[in-house]
């Protein structure tokens, strides 16, 4: 338990680091090179050294669904920066829901069951998102 909370919380601040990052960068340039950057970092340092030593499995059945998902990836990563040129909190709050809706998204479309727990773990953020956002709008 206590090496998952520290890599848990050793993620939380790579992502806040990136957002911020991104942010800022987004500021300067379009944030679309902001998400194409860390993409060829990713394909540079992963995708590469894996091809090199023909470790990269790729099935025809698989490769639409690698594509779609980079693709979004790209789109979620350049809206991200966008945002936050303009709000880095907002941006925060929101992007920390991408879990839950991956969830629920898997739940309709793919059949995925979410236990009880995961199910009131989903309501929780969308209550505690809901309050948040009354409370900065009053």
């Amino acid at each position: 338990p206590r090496q998952a909370v520290l890599l848990s919380l050793a993620a939380a601040l790579t992502f806040a680091i990136g957002i911020v990052a991104s942010g800022t960068a987004a500021a300067s340039i379009p944030p679309i090179w902001v998400s194409l950057s860390s993409r060829v970092v990713g394909l540079v340092l992963v995708t590469l050294p894996l091809l090199l030593q023909r470790r990269l499995v790729m099935t025809r059945a698989v490769l639409p669904l690698v594509l779609l998902s980079g693709v979004a990836e790209i789109l979620g990563s350049t809206l991200s920066a966008w945002g936050a040129t303009d709000s880095i909190a907002i941006v925060a709050v929101l992007g920390s829901q991408f879990a839950a809706i991956a969830a629920v998204v898997a739940y309709f479309l793919f059949g995925e069951r979410l236990s009880r727990l995961q199910t009131i773990g989903v309501a929780t953020i969308v209550v505690g998102v809901t309050i948040l956002a009354i409370l900065q709008s009053a």
